[in-house]
């Protein structure tokens, strides 16, 4: 079999990659029976579960104009509603600017560093790592309870032990102002941030999306239930699991980087299997919980940064678009990382309750209509120190080879859906 480009991996970045083929010599290739990767959804029982928290935060036109195509007049706007669960109560989030309502002494902790921070922490450290990125930036008390504490859980490794170049458009850096106004007033939400606003699907949640995707792509160019099992760049050649060999002229990957690379051929020429060695990856495990009343708190997210509960985050689906869950009940999604392949899930169930119950989003056990586990194998990139020397020599090497990474996976790296859209009709240009 043969085809001019060969677009491993059927997410979003490679659905987009087909769609902007169209009418050109091209296959996609999918391990699973249909499209969408981590970005399609569930039902059970009258409830709609997506993957944890899947919101479509769209800055470019390019992506409003694809959207509106998908979806015509079928998906709403919303603002968000998020807050950070410590110390007992609930605070807006960002939690740098939205200190009010915390015990005083937190409350100072995190002025008093914002202020030393703001006009006397050396800014060039920032670059160092995350750590050195929050002190520099945010200071100590801010670090102290929510920065260090959330992104340990999130990332499973402390925030000296990997890089902080994404925090500039991730992490929102606040004002001097907003922090005092945050911390000595109870303000209305003001969301700042790059998802301050979101769309979402009237319908069947956010896997409508890439199926609407999947729907005016060349569906016949699809191979589904088969996976790459070894690439050889010099031939340009493909090996696949049902048998199939195809030879290319282009490569587009969107799997993840570091199992793309233990795929290589020993004859090719960068140190593969050295470099994925050394990358490393959070799992996300998960529950979609079901409730036999609405959650009782209106939020639709939540950080959880301190240590003595084990999930990171909880978020509410039916709290977001009430059509996600039947009328008078609630449902929400409990996350946890993780870098062991396996966990106690049983451990987790009750450390989930636990929290559900501190937070009152429950009342008791018995509101749990049922709770589903699931888990995300590729959650979380995870930084490591050699990561911008790595990622150099890789880029370098594709270049060199027809071979174009693309998406959050495929180019490990943290971003968003819109960027997985851009990502894909970026690599076929």
């Amino acid at each position: 079999m043969k085809t001019n480009t060969l677009i491993l991996g059927a997410g979003l970045t490679g659905l987009s990659a087909a769609y902007h083929s169209k009418g050109k010599d091209f296959l996609v290739v999918e391990k699973s029976d249909h499209v969408g990767g981590i970005c399609t959804s569930e039902k059970k029982n009258g409830f709609i579960f997506d993957q944890t928290g899947h919101w479509f935060h769209v800055k470019t036109p390019e992506v409003r104009l694809l959207m509106t195509r998908l979806l015509g007049e079928n998906y709403v706007e919303i603002e968000r509603k998020t807050f950070v669960f410590s110390h007992g109560v609930f605070t807006q989030y960002p939690f740098q600017s939205n200190t009010f309502g915390l015990p005083p002494q937190v409350i100072k902790e995190c002025v008093l560093g914002f202020v030393k921070a703001y006009y006397e922490n050396d800014k060039s450290k920032a670059k160092e790592n995350f750590y050195e990125w929050c002190m520099a930036y945010l200071g100590e008390g801010i670090s102290k309870h929510f920065m260090i504490p959330y992104n340990t859980k999130i990332y499973t490794v402390h925030p000296k032990d990997y890089a902080s170049h994404w925090c500039d458009y991730y992490v929102p850096k606040p004002t001097l102002e907003q922090v005092i106004e945050g911390a000595v007033t109870a303000p209305e939400q003001k969301n700042i941030g790059y998802n301050a606003k979101f769309f979402y699907p009237k319908e069947n949640g956010i896997g409508e999306l890439p199926e609407r995707l999947f729907d005016i792509c060349e569906k016949e160019k699809f191979i589904f239930n088969a996976e790459p099992v070894s690439i050889d760049v010099a031939q340009k050649k493909v090996k696949l699991s049902n048998g199939t060999e195809i030879e290319y002229e282009k490569l587009i990957n969107t799997i993840p980087l570091n199992k793309f690379l233990r795929l290589l051929s020993a004859s090719d020429t960068l140190p593969a299997r050295e470099i994925a060695d050394r990358m490393k990856i959070a799992h996300v495990s998960y529950f979609n919980a079901a409730f036999k009343k609405p959650c009782g708190h209106k939020g639709h997210w939540f950080y959880i940064p301190e240590e003595k509960f084990m999930p990171y985050r909880v978020g509410s689906f039916s709290n977001i678009f009430s059509m996600l869950a039947p009328t008078g009940k609630g449902s929400a999604y409990i996350e946890f990382t993780h870098q062991e392949e396996a966990i106690d899930t049983e451990l987790f169930y009750r450390k989930s309750v636990e929290l559900l119950l501190a937070m009152g989003l429950i009342a008791s056990e018995n509101d749990i209509e049922f709770m589903d586990y699931r888990k995300i194998d590729a959650g979380y990139v995870i930084y490591h120190k050699e990561y911008f020397d790595d990622m150099e020599l890789i880029r370098n090497w594709c270049e060199n080879n027809s071979v174009k990474l693309a998406g959050r996976y495929g180019k490990w790296t943290y971003s968003a859906m819109e960027d997985a859209i851009l990502d894909g009709m970026n690599a076929v240009k």
